[in-house]
């Protein structure tokens, strides 16, 4: 375009063309390279600047605009393919002015007044996540493929089957079908692996959706089901067969097709039940499982929503209402650092108390020595702090206007701060650490990590419990906890006989426990409960593990070269090889991993809740090893909910469909009739 003659309007439209340039390079952050550079809500404000200058100056906008486009660009690592109906992005508005001034919009685009406000809506979350498109043929799954550019996406078929509530077949259906909806990874998987990963000194995932879509993404799907992903089902594209009148009627259809489908979906009437709806979203946003970033408002007649049809990149029955993004500025008071089971040193910033998403925030992770350094933090700044995956306090960025006179550099320290050892820290590594075993953090973190739920699950062993241990040199190391007496522990401080007693039971009841948790509880790096329970798994006995090759670990699903190496020289390493063999001359001798899968329980679909006196996980795996399917949502197929104490919503559901609930003496009593081997 050549220069334009007003020097004002000149100076715009350079201004616009630089505007679309750096929303472009946001959208291919974004979409291809699932690493976003700034907040959503930056995001959103210069995308409606854009739009804003396209809609005054419509010759500037072309068809190439990332105003006018969907998702971004088709991976070529995956095959693609062409959706048989469009994947359109939604429009978003940010207030309940802008709320109003869009119902105005659908009122005319359906001739009717502008003031008209007798429309049924049906209100959901709008899940920060990865869109998928599910594609059936006469109830047969062809594809499962992601959104790509809207037109076009890449087939993710594999990857996608690792998530629980994915049928291949659909009974009694003919003709085309496409189901849609939303992959994401739960804030508390997303804790989870960014924990382990700062451990380990490996990249931390942005935040739960930056999860998802890098998972999603993975040729080998087995590394894909490490993410434990999940997905939310909530529209439908050709619809052949599908008697559904309402987008409610939509989300009842699949619900009982057995897809996983939202909790938090309202029909609605008008738009200040609307506005009601998302103010209360805001409120409860807190408790979500996954991170959501607004909430979408449908109209519900889906012949209404035809006759609206779509503009050229969103439909017009629809809109995404944006939550507000919570940041808040508060004072950076201290920086202290913690040792951790492996050694490695963790510094962790101590704040000025503030409020933040509905709960008091004094303190954020700092990663490590690099992440102090590359954002200058010092004692005294003004930070912003947003919570990550709405629950992991995370610094964003220094308030530099703000900075006192006063503020102090932090030196990160050369020595563990803990035993005074020299610390070390390795070319490539991110991470700084203690070297030295006999750490006091070091022991009390390995024993804490050890007696853990996820690893040999013995309640009773709390953190005073062993720091008294250590202190009074009744342990140095796991295998001490089993050379402990009744005598012992009822001296302690708030010990006690009956006390005692319950202590020594637990711990003799986790001689026994299953392979994976053995393997979980020796806390190797790279090791956590799935690569745990892959490797019991494949492996089936510890003495096969212990004589494993690193090409044999490597063989693993979702181990590679990288950790195989790591977990082959952690259980070579003497020290291990002692506290191994002191484990099984304390009569450790974990079950064996079951690589036969029974059929006992075959065509059984099993859903778990509430709290049992058995670890979930072990009831898992004896149900799914004898044939069972266990799935995290009750519908009509479920066959048994098993309900201990607190069970809440899933019972109710199962008790609204008729489904047998059965307590642990019921859910016995089955497995005998079965013939199951008891646990």
């Amino acid at each position: 375009m050549p220069p334009l003659a007003d020097p004002d309007l000149n100076e715009l439209h350079s201004h616009y063309l630089k505007l679309r340039s750096e929303v472009a390079g946001h959208n291919r952050a974004y979409y291809e390279q699932d690493a976003p550079t700034i907040p959503d809500d930056q995001y959103d404000a210069l995308v409606r600047e854009l739009r804003d200058l396209e809609a005054r100056h419509p010759a500037w906008a072309d068809e190439h605009s990332p105003a006018q486009t969907v998702g971004g660009a088709v991976s070529t690592a995956f095959q693609p393919v062409t959706h048989p109906t469009p994947m359109t992005s939604l429009d978003n508005v940010f207030n309940d002015e802008e709320l109003r001034e869009w119902g105005e919009k659908l009122a005319r685009s359906l001739n009717l007044p502008p003031e008209y406000d007798d429309f049924t809506f049906t209100g959901e979350l709008k899940i920060d996540g990865l869109s998928v498109n599910l594609y059936y043929l006469n109830g047969e799954l062809q594809w499962a493929a992601t959104r790509g550019n809207g037109q076009v996406g890449e087939i993710v078929t594999d990857q996608v089957l690792t998530i629980p509530g994915i049928p291949r077949k659909l009974e009694g259906l003919t003709g085309e079908l496409e189901v849609r909806g939303e992959v994401y990874m739960s804030r508390a998987d997303f804790a989870a692996f960014n924990a382990q990963a700062e451990e380990l000194g490996t990249p931390l995932l942005k935040n739960p959706r930056n999860g998802a879509a890098g998972a999603l993404r993975q040729k080998d799907p087995e590394v894909t089901r490490t993410r434990n992903l999940k997905a939310i089902l909530y529209a439908l594209g050709k619809r052949d067969g599908v008697p559904a009148r309402t987008q409610g009627e939509v989300l009842a259809w699949l619900r009982e097709r057995g897809f996983p489908t939202s909790a938090y979906s309202e029909s609605l009437h008008g738009l200040q039940a609307a506005a009601d709806y998302h103010a209360r979203m805001i409120a409860g946003r807190s408790r979500f499982e996954f991170d959501a970033d607004g909430t979408v408002l449908k109209l519900d007649p889906l012949r209404l929503q035809e006759e609206a049809g779509f503009t050229s990149r969103a439909p017009r029955w629809a809109i995404a209402y944006k939550f507000p993004v919570e940041e808040v500025e508060t004072t950076l008071e201290a920086i202290t650092v913690n040792v951790g089971r492996t050694g490695k040193l963790a510094p962790l910033a101590h704040l000025s108390p503030r409020l933040i998403e509905g709960s008091t925030v004094s303190k954020a992770t700092l990663h490590n020595e690099d992440f102090i350094a590359e954002m200058d933090l010092r004692i005294g700044d003004t930070v912003v702090v947003r919570k990550s995956g709405g629950v992991i306090p995370q610094i964003m960025r220094v308030v530099l206007e703000k900075r006192p006179d006063t503020a102090q550099p932090y030196a990160f320290p050369t020595t563990c701060p803990e035993c005074g050892h020299a610390a070390t820290r390795a070319e490539g590594d991110a991470n700084t650490y203690c070297p030295n075993p006999a750490c006091p953090s070091q022991q009390f973190e390995r024993l804490r990590y050890f007696v853990s739920r996820g690893a040999m699950d013995v309640r009773g062993i709390g953190e005073k419990l062993i720091t008294q241990l250590l202190e009074q040199g009744l342990v140095q190391d796991a295998a001490g906890l089993y050379r402990l007496t009744a005598e012992q522990l009822a001296a302690l401080e708030r010990g006690g006989e009956k006390k005692a007693q319950n202590v020594l039971a637990q711990l003799d009841a986790s001689r026994t426990r299953p392979l994976w948790r053995l393997v979980n509880a020796l806390g190797m790096n790279h090791v956590g409960e799935r690569n745990a329970q892959a490797l019991a798994r494949h492996f089936g006995t510890l003495d096969a593990l212990l004589a494993a090759t690193p090409e044999q670990i490597a063989a693993v699903p979702g181990m590679g070269g990288v950790i195989a190496q790591s977990v082959t020289a952690a259980l070579q390493d003497p020290t291990m090889q002692g506290l191994i063999a002191r484990l099984r001359e304390a009569g450790l001798s974990p079950q064996e991993e079951q690589t036969v899968r029974g059929e006992q329980l075959a065509g059984l679909n099993f859903v778990i809740t509430g709290t049992l006196t058995r670890p979930r996980d072990e009831i898992t795996a004896q149900l799914e090893g004898a044939g069972g399917r266990v799935t995290g949502s009750v519908t009509k197929k479920t066959s048994y909910l098993i309900a201990g104490e607190e069970a809440g919503s899933k019972l109710a559901r199962a008790q609204e469909l008729g489904v047998t609930v059965l307590d642990e003496p019921g859910l016995a009593a089955l497995l005998a009739e079965r013939g199951v081997t008891p646990a």
